[in-house]
């Protein structure tokens, strides 16, 4: 067993992790609501359990499904990170993709039915483990580590038990309802908090509701498990209304279960999110809070609150609510970390719950980055550039080109651009042909003094990549 710098004896850490754990907690056979698809920026997301470094204390492991590019575990290492990565990736790259459309899962003793074919979504990082790791396994001594999950999805139980792994973990079921929308509407509900969602089985359901919500203004329908940016639509004409039944009816007629919450639309000054972990034993840490950029519902910047806000939250009892909601998911049998989504309204107040998600965050990475340079007095954001490029530009140039301009942060510079992921970059080049275009995804966190070094820092950016043919998307 290896030793952590956390105290002799203790078992290092292992960080994995599957990041649309939604896709994975989601039942067999539910009714979606319409939307376009994407598969590269479904593959862009199975790359960013990169991310995990973050997390990562002396003498940890982190195992991904790409490896993390050399270069990159080079910079991390120069920025004082000291954890052991595998150099060969989990993902297989015709094998995992071929496997049956109906594979049944089950792990902390509940069975679950994996909810599509992996021509649909993609293997998570834990079942590519259990079935194709021995290699990797042969490389990173993971045998005895604790895992430390982005979240808990099917199949860490039987990775853990085939490679000698300790997971202390919540039952599956327990992990895959307190994740749905309706759980966090009943949350509402018994915390006596306003807008709680109304759970809808049918198409004809959706119809009558959907109208009567009309009557007083737009919604929302949520998907039960929804991720983010997706399985959410505005609601705001009847014409929309009847689209969208008129679809969710065709699916019911093919033998589709449904399963929505409506709620009434929020006007919103801002959204902002808090992190908190629950132990075992029932303690609940409240670890941070952090403002949220989002575009389209979907993720896009996380920065860090002035002290007037955290007051304001403070007096408004906020911090009460959030532990109140701890203890009720640890009565009702969940332990670990948890990511509350909250808003300021236009008219002044705090919706503090939106909606539960029963696992690690962007904004909790944002939070370890946040810890990491405020050791040097320092101060950062989390965002990401999605692009198009041909793959002439790898992501090796781009910090060498960073740093060639002086661009690249070190602890020494005082700032410039931290690059967090290097396997995004590039994943949706793997297998394709050369010189053709293809989305890349590059998260960073600008560290500057203030908005406008930080607005300066993009700038410039924004600028290397044009000057390369790379285009920005978002």
């Amino acid at each position: 067993m290896r030793e952590s710098m956390s105290g002799a004896g203790e078992p290092a850490v292992l960080h994995m992790g599957t990041f649309e754990a939604e896709l994975h907690w989601r039942e067999h056979n539910l009714a979606t609501l319409p939307a376009l698809p994407d598969k590269e920026a479904e593959r862009i997301v199975t790359a960013m359990d990169e991310l995990l470094f973050a997390f990562c204390k002396p003498g940890d492991l982190l195992l991904t499904r790409y490896a993390m590019e050399p270069c990159q575990r080079d910079y991390t290492a120069a920025l004082g990170f000291d954890f052991t990565t595998a150099r060969t990736d989990l993902e297989q790259p015709v094998r995992a993709n071929l496997t049956s459309s109906a594979q049944t899962s089950h792990g902390g003793g509940q069975l679950l039915q994996q909810s599509r074919t992996t021509e649909q979504q993609p293997m998570s990082v834990f079942r590519l483990l259990y079935e194709h790791g021995q290699s990797v396994a042969d490389q990173l001594p993971i045998a005895g580590t604790m895992l430390s999950p982005f979240a808990w999805v099917p199949y860490i139980s039987e990775s853990s038990q085939r490679f000698g792994i300790q997971a202390r973990q919540p039952l599956l079921e327990t992990v895959r309802t307190v994740n749905t929308k309706h759980y966090s509407a009943q949350m509402k509900e018994r915390l006596g908090l306003a807008n709680p969602g109304v759970l809808i089985r049918s198409a004809a359901e959706l119809e009558l509701l959907g109208t009567n919500f009309l009557q007083d203004g737009s919604f929302m329908i949520k998907d039960n498990y929804g991720v983010s940016g997706k399985g959410n639509l505005h609601i705001d004409s009847p014409a929309l209304l009847q689209r969208i039944v008129n679809s969710i009816r065709k699916q019911e007629q093919k033998g589709r279960n449904v399963q929505f919450v409506l709620e009434r639309y929020s006007h919103k000054e801002r959204d902002f999110s808090c992190q908190f972990h629950i132990t075992e034993q029932g303690d609940i840490d409240i670890l941070s809070v952090q403002w949220l950029a989002n575009s389209q519902f979907a993720y896009r910047e996380s920065l860090s609150p002035d002290i007037q806000f955290m007051d304001r939250l403070e007096s408004s009892a906020y911090f009460d609510t959030m532990m109140e909601i701890g203890r009720q998911l640890y009565q009702d049998g969940y332990f670990g970390h948890v990511c509350i989504d909250s808003m300021t309204l236009i008219d002044g107040s705090i919706e503090p719950m939106v909606e539960i998600n029963a696992r690690k965050s962007m904004s909790l990475i944002k939070n370890s980055i946040d810890r990491y340079l405020r050791q040097y007095g320092l101060v950062g954001n989390m965002t990401n550039y999605t692009v198009s490029h041909d793959g002439t530009f790898t992501y090796e140039q781009l910090l060498i080109e960073l740093e060639h301009r002086g661009l690249l942060f070190l602890p020494e510079r005082g700032g410039g651009i931290l690059p967090l992921t290097s396997a995004a970059w590039s994943v949706n080049h793997r297998d394709a042909p050369t010189g053709s275009k293809h989305k890349g995804r590059l998260y960073l966190s600008a560290v500057a003094a203030d908005e406008e070094g930080k607005r300066s820092l993009l700038d410039q950016l924004e600028h290397v990549l044009e000057q390369h043919g790379v285009s920005v998307l978002n």
